[in-house]
């Protein structure tokens, strides 16, 4: 991936066109990039924190589930709409890939920092929420970025290995859709791990997407370094799988001229 840098400059411009061509024509603009997090939180909130009334365990405060959801959702939503809409960037750029000769990993990557803007955007509508009901953030903040780096390889990993593979299988996006709706629902988003029977922990230690929210949380609620056992086993994760979906990638893409 390390000879994408000197594309950098192209990059960027998908990436400013991908952000401003999903506002092209609205009264409000780049405003909808906070207004929809915002949108989105406040539902989920009302719905899990008002009417089923889901709180922490041993914590009866609202605004505490609040900042758990908030800090579980927000990656969640980057990762996922990240992945999906990667799936068929090869695909929806064949003109590209077809006439002009250059990396095709550019239309996952450009994709990918398109949604990890959004992603800053809901973080930061994080931070004023946390200083209005707690205060200033503790020191452990500093340590956001290694949640947001192991984010953006396992992401990148997965657009790489379904931007690939829809080519050869255009169903692929559709099926996305449906296995990330039994994937959100199956990581501790939503609700607390507390809530799950002990004979299904074995399925969440196996969920990937559980590594890396703990993580987000470890250092946005519970005010520490992330944890050791999940942060290493993630990282050694993260690693392997970005490589092998890159080679795979790269093996793949030979037949992209034929098939597109």
């Amino acid at each position: 991936m390390l000879p994408l840098y000197k594309y950098r400059g192209l990059i960027w411009n998908f990436v400013k066109r991908d952000i401003s061509s999903k506002y092209i024509g609205s009264m409000l603009g780049l405003y909808w990039s906070v207004i929809n997090p915002v949108i989105m939180l406040l539902v989920y909130f009302i719905v899990f924190g008002f009417i089923l009334k889901t709180r922490l365990p041993g914590n009866d405060n609202i605004w505490d589930f609040a900042l758990y959801f908030s800090a579980g959702f927000l990656p969640w939503m980057a990762f996922s709409q990240s992945v999906i809409r990667a799936s068929t960037s090869i695909v929806d750029n064949k003109n590209y890939i077809k006439k002009v000769p250059f990396p095709s990993e550019i239309f996952p990557v450009y994709i990918i920092l398109s949604e990890f803007v959004n992603l800053l955007i809901g973080l930061s509508i994080f931070l004023v929420l946390f200083i209005v009901l707690k205060g200033t953030p503790s020191f452990y903040l500093v340590f956001l970025p290694i949640g947001i780096i192991l984010q953006m390889m396992f992401t990148l990993s997965l657009s790489l290995l379904f931007s690939s593979a829809t080519v050869y299988f255009r169903d692929i996006p559709q099926i996305l859709g449906s296995l990330f709706m039994v994937w959100f629902w199956g990581t501790p988003i939503v609700y607390t791990i507390n809530l799950l029977p002990e004979n299904m922990m074995w399925i969440l230690n196996l969920n990937p997407a559980y590594y890396l929210i703990e993580i987000y949380r470890d250092i946005l609620i519970y005010n520490r370094f992330p944890d050791p056992h999940r942060l290493l086993p993630f990282l050694l994760f993260s690693i392997i799988f970005l490589y092998l979906s890159s080679a795979l990638f790269q093996r793949t893409k030979r037949g992209f001229g034929e098939l597109l």
